[in-house]
């Protein structure tokens, strides 16, 4: 048997020999959602009921750290039966109000209680900052004893000009 990792989005591919789990689909990807918004993390494992009868499905952040704390992430699995003794898992994982600490490299490990493992593609993730969260340009003018100090902020959604007059 074998395990294969490829992508839907993406041509790649990769095939590593395994006897209990035939295979690990899922598509490799760079992605750069926005702080505090979520994302969805998908797999599915084909293996064979007789000779891995209880098989381990589970999204991996840089390798080893399994991604199950339940105020993080919110895991949902799927299981159905294909062809005779086939089975179907996925896993889906929701990393929940992103953050700059939630970036790094994401994997797909199943493994079988026979002891048989494999890990796929990676997925990276790159929290990119909310407009907001931006520094913005300052201007700062002076003119014989007047100080003016004009920038932008976003406050409820609209970005407003707020200028700021000193006196020296």
């Amino acid at each position: 048997e074998e395990i294969t990792a490829s992508t839907s989005s993406f041509r790649s591919s990769f095939t590593i020999q395994l006897a209990q789990v035939s295979t690990v689909l899922y598509p490799q990807r760079n992605l750069t959602p926005s702080r505090g918004s979520s994302v969805k993390l998908s797999c599915e494992a084909h293996y064979d009921f007789k000779q891995c009868s209880a098989v381990h499905v589970v999204w991996c952040k840089n390798t080893v750290l399994e991604l199950t704390d339940p105020s993080k992430y919110l895991t949902t699995v799927n299981e159905t039966v294909m062809d005779g003794n086939i089975r179907r898992r996925q896993v889906v994982t929701e990393i929940l109000n992103l953050a700059p600490e939630d970036n790094g490299q994401f994997q797909c490990k199943a493994a079988c209680d026979g002891g048989a493992s494999a890990m796929g593609h990676f997925i990276r993730i790159n929290v990119k900052a909310k407009p907001q969260d931006r520094k913005l340009n300052c201007t700062v003018s002076c003119l014989k004893v007047k100080i003016t100090i004009t920038y932008l902020v976003m406050l409820k959604g609209k970005w407003l000009l707020r200028v700021f007059l000193y006196y020296c």
